[in-house]
């Protein structure tokens, strides 16, 4: 029988690692820095994907259960991450929101992870279309886009 492994080894998967940023010993930002909505969001939609893949155990397990493991077993689990989306719905609901500012951080702080290219892409076009935009003043300050800019 294979062991069950306790934690990822360090430099294992280039994959997104969403969890360090929300562990201080990974992350020192955290002792100094307020809870931000897209981290909120991000904590939902892990919560999310953590029920779904419980529900798929329970059919797996429904299909073909593995004594002592029943499907019903899994039933308080899934009432207990339900409530754990639920809430973390709240508290994202009532966060006052992220500022630009804000979101130019994140930005930096995960633009060089690999697994974030996406993620740091899609943020900045959001960030580029405000017009309130730190980024986007230091967009439109670029040399390059002055010089598109004095083109047409």
């Amino acid at each position: 029988m294979l062991a069950r492994p306790s934690h990822q080894k360090k430099g294992g998967s280039s994959s997104m690692h969403i969890y360090r940023f929300f562990q201080p010993h990974h992350n020192p930002r955290l002792l100094s820095t307020p809870l931000r909505q897209l981290e909120l969001s991000e904590l939902e939609q892990a919560a999310s994907e953590l029920r779904k893949a419980i529900e798929r155990a329970q059919q797996r397990t429904t299909k073909r259960a593995v004594p002592p493991l029943m499907p019903e077993h899994f039933t308080d689990l899934l009432k207990a991450i339900r409530f754990v989306e639920s809430s973390l719905q709240t508290l994202c609901d009532a966060h006052p929101g992220d500022q630009p500012h804000t979101m130019l951080e994140m930005i930096q702080e995960r633009q060089e992870l690999a697994g974030w290219e996406t993620w740091t892409s899609l943020l900045e076009e959001q960030l580029v279309s405000s017009h309130e935009s730190p980024l986007a003043e230091l967009n439109r300050n670029e040399p390059s886009h002055r010089q598109l800019t004095k083109a047409k």
